[in-house]
């Protein structure tokens, strides 16, 4: 059940994938699922791309997000099978043209992204390929990312920033949205 997977969601973030970042990776593609708009936005996959910044750290948050998304990627959503890939950053354009090659899903930016590339550039990108951005971080969820599973006071919680969906060509269902506490773009 998605409520009970939001909030098992437990507090440790270390280095390596662990049952935690597991979670997280499913209830990703939990919200996905819960996405009106999904099979307009995709072909025949549902393609995650997990962008992290280049180097030692970044190849380090890729291997984590890929190990955690290891078992998720035997499940589908909406019919259709789930395809994880990594790109290091490294310029906008690239990014931009791997987003639209892909027919990406969804956007993961793993830690330390938006010091090599700004929220809003990342955000331009997104909305432009119709791919919904995912973070960790909710200070990056109000600077514009649509959907964050954030650390709480006891567990994690599922933060969306509906404007900025709505602007990735997301319509989310209306019980994802009694299930998540939403914030807006600081202006």
């Amino acid at each position: 059940m998605f409520v009970a997977i939001v909030f098992a969601v437990g507090l440790a973030r270390p280095a390596l994938a662990d049952a935690t970042d597991d979670r997280r990776a499913l209830v990703m593609l939990r919200v996905l699922a819960y996405d009106n708009h999904l099979r307009e936005r995709i072909g025949d996959e549902v393609r995650i791309v997990i962008v992290c910044p280049a180097g030692a750290s970044g190849d380090a948050e890729g291997t984590r997000w890929t190990t955690a998304f290891a078992n998720a990627r035997k499940l589908k959503v909406d019919g259709r099978p789930v395809v994880v890939t990594v790109h290091r950053f490294d310029t906008a354009k690239r990014l931009g043209e791997a987003l639209g090659d892909q027919r990406t899903a969804a956007l993961f930016a793993c830690d330390g992204l938006t010091a090599a590339i700004a929220i809003t550039e990342l955000t331009a990108l997104t909305r432009a390929h119709k791919a919904l951005s995912f973070s960790t971080r909710e200070a990056e969820v109000v600077s514009g990312i649509a959907i964050g599973i954030v650390r709480g006071a006891d567990h994690d919680e599922l933060v969306v920033n509906l404007p900025a969906a709505t602007a990735e060509g997301v319509k989310f269902d209306a019980g994802l949205l009694q299930l998540a506490r939403s914030v807006e773009t600081r202006k």
